[in-house]
């Protein structure tokens, strides 16, 4: 993890450079198409700003894939798999409780927060545990920057 907080400056002018590119000033834009284009700029820019980290690259590789892709199918397309309802098992007589231990829930409840910081994190699910938490504070202080410049973008532009 690099111990310097990201140059905000380097991370407007990236960011700016992508709107530019994006044509995001485009009258013909939908709202939705917009948004897209200003997410895409933003990832693209955080992702730039920090090229040797795990998750920057993980970003890019996803990034490519979105602009390669260039269409989405329409939603009208897209199948929606419904879920079945779940069979209830019923009630099969009074059984007695066991005791869990305390360790058990502890070791169960931090299973579960590390993988919803794999899955918040881009590239999370294939690093182990220590470079998961990493590349995770990278990451966040990479995104607070990202939000004071879009903070600045938007004092800017009022």
């Amino acid at each position: 993890m690099q111990n310097t907080i990201p140059s905000k400056q380097g991370l407007l002018k990236t960011f700016l450079t992508g709107l530019r590119r994006r044509n995001i000033t485009n009258k013909g834009m939908t709202l939705l198409e917009r948004k897209r284009a200003i997410k895409f700029s933003a990832d693209l820019a955080m992702a730039s700003v920090r090229k040797e980290a795990k998750w920057s690259n993980a970003l890019m590789a996803d990034l490519s894939r979105k602009f390669q892709r260039k269409t989405v199918l329409p939603s009208k397309y897209r199948h929606v798999v419904s879920r079945g309802n779940k069979v209830s098992k019923g009630k099969r007589g009074a059984r007695p409780r066991r005791a869990v231990k305390a360790t058990a829930i502890a070791k169960c409840i931090v299973k579960k927060r590390e993988q919803v910081l794999r899955r918040l994190v881009p590239g999370g699910k294939y690093m182990d545990e220590c470079t998961l938490l990493d590349e995770t504070l990278d990451y966040l202080q990479l995104l607070k920057a990202q939000v004071d410049v879009m903070r600045l973008l938007v004092k800017a532009l009022e």
